[in-house]
């Protein structure tokens, strides 16, 4: 017993002397980065083709026109979805509107047919809309971890009558009308 304690105490004190005795000839630090670039996306999937049948019985419904998906790997910037009238008609900038597209000078000018836009976000079904037939600016992108992201849909709807949908007034012909999409970042 005593000679296995005395092997064990030699072996020890060798270890020790050999740790002990290394030293260093060289060292250095060797320095590393990393990046990850910025990743944003948005597409805008249109329902084509998007022809409506203006009638009466149009008064009130709502029609989905377009879908998007939105993601960023940026949680610190903010990205805003505005919506706007392509142009501007008799009722106003930034009024929702057909316009006539009726070439015929003989025809006296046709007024324009107001609609709402809605946009619904379909992860959170949070739905944003202006009752005035005006634009539409919404944060965009629920936060998930390190990402930001939304799925949603864009719809139009068109005024009741008591709103004053009434297309008695209006002669036949072609009407057109466009929705201008942009994501703005700050």
């Amino acid at each position: 017993m005593f000679r296995k304690i005395t092997i064990c105490m030699i072996l020890l004190m060798g270890t020790l002397f050999a740790i002990s005795a290394q030293r260093s000839l060289y060292s250095e630090t060797i320095p590393m980065q990393g990046h990850i670039e910025l990743q944003e996306s948005f597409t805008l999937e249109v329902n084509r083709p998007i022809t409506f049948t203006l009638t009466d019985e149009m008064a009130g419904t709502t029609h989905e026109v377009a879908s998007y998906e939105f993601s960023s790997n940026s949680p610190d910037v903010v990205y805003q979805l505005r919506l706007s009238p392509g142009y501007t008609t008799t009722l106003g900038e930034g009024v929702f509107a057909f316009r006539s597209v009726s070439r015929d000078s003989t025809i006296a000018a046709r007024p324009p047919i107001p609609f709402k836009l809605s946009v619904l976000n379909r992860i959170t079904q949070d739905q944003i809309t202006d009752n005035e037939f005006r634009s539409i600016q919404k944060s965009i992108g629920e936060r998930e971890g390190s990402r930001v992201e939304e799925r949603g849909s864009i719809y139009v709807t068109f005024p009741t009558a008591e709103e004053g949908f009434n297309l008695q007034g209006f002669t036949f012909g072609a009407y057109e009308a466009s929705i201008s999409v942009e994501v703005l970042a700050d």
